[in-house]
Order: C-alpha cells, then sequence, then structure tokens
C-alpha cells in the first residue's frame, strides 16, 4: 500500500472532486436527452385507434377488433377466427368467424403501431402476436407477426389484412 503526503492526497481530492462535477454536470443532459427521445417514441394519440375495427371476406366479417382508451391506457378485444390463405398469402375459402372474443394482453406501441397478443381458444396453444395500424380515419391493417410464432410452419404466408372502422352511428 502506498501513503500519500499532503500535498498527493489534496490533488487526489481535487481529481475526485473533479470528476463528480463533470459527472454530474453530464447527467442532465443525458436525462433531457433520454426524455426528448422517449417523447418521440411515444405513444401516438389513442384516438386514432379506439373503435371497433372490422374485416371483411367475399362480404362477411371475420374479424372485429375493438379497442377502447380508459385511464390513457388502450385496451379491447379480438374475436376468434380463421384464417386460410393461398401460396401469395391471400384470404381464400375457410376463412371465416369463430365463436368468441378474447381479450388484448401486452398491449404496446412501436413506431406508431399496436403490437399485443391474443390466446387462441385452444387455451393449449400459445398466443397470436398481432400488429395493429391505422392508415386513416376509417382504415387500418391488421397484421399477424408469424416470425414470433412457433407452431406455424415457415412457408405460410398472411398478408396485412385489411380493416375498416365501424360508424358510430346508432
Amino acid at each position: 500500500m502506498k501513503l500519500l503526503g499532503r500535498n498527493s492526497a489534496a490533488r487526489m481530492r481535487a481529481r475526485v472532486f473533479l470528476f463528480v462535477i463533470v459527472s454530474l454536470a453530464a447527467l442532465p443532459l443525458s436525462a433531457s436527452t433520454r426524455q426528448i427521445a422517449s417523447a418521440k417514441e411515444g405513444a401516438p394519440d389513442l384516438k386514432s385507434f379506439v373503435g371497433t375495427w372490422k374485416a371483411s371476406f367475399k362480404g362477411s366479417v371475420f374479424a372485429t377488433l375493438i379497442l377502447k382508451e380508459q385511464d390513457g391506457k388502450l385496451s379491447g378485444t379480438l374475436n376468434n377466427f380463421d384464417v386460410v390463405t393461398d401460396k401469395a398469402g391471400n384470404l381464400i375459402d375457410g376463412t371465416h368467424a369463430d365463436e368468441g372474443n378474447a381479450p388484448l394482453l401486452n398491449v404496446h406501441f412501436k413506431s406508431g403501431a399496436l403490437y399485443f397478443v391474443v390466446l387462441e381458444k385452444d387455451q393449449y396453444s400459445a398466443g397470436m402476436n398481432w400488429k395493429f395500424t391505422p392508415l386513416n380515419a376509417q382504415e387500418g391493417t391488421l397484421t399477424p407477426l408469424l416470425e414470433l410464432q412457433e407452431n406455424i410452419p415457415p412457408n405460410v404466408v398472411i398478408r396485412p389484412i385489411q380493416m375498416l372502422r365501424a360508424s358510430n352511428k346508432p
């Protein structure tokens, strides 16, 4: 162990003091930078998401996404439905609505889109990951995130499903 003389100890305290001052001066700058970055990536206007969104195939509604705002957070349900596609990912016969609704889980925003998980009606299978993006006041797309699904073969393609906002007329 090396003992420091009085002058050496004073210089060491000065260096530590300078290091602490410089560190503290940088802290507010990085905190404000984080706040600006989080404001840019913050939740979009919930009004653009809230409502009842429906998807149809051959004139019949097969998917209904209901989004509600409560206490500044988004929640909702998605009905159970089956999607059948051709090799290009287009909907084909066999696509239909099914019984029941499931709550949206792990709801969060990323890059202006809403991401969530819906448990399958067969509770022994994993949940399905989805992304919903409003395109304008009346249209949006619902996209299954197939790359996150363990039970879907790699060659399956499902194109984004067009959703239309249901009118709020009584």
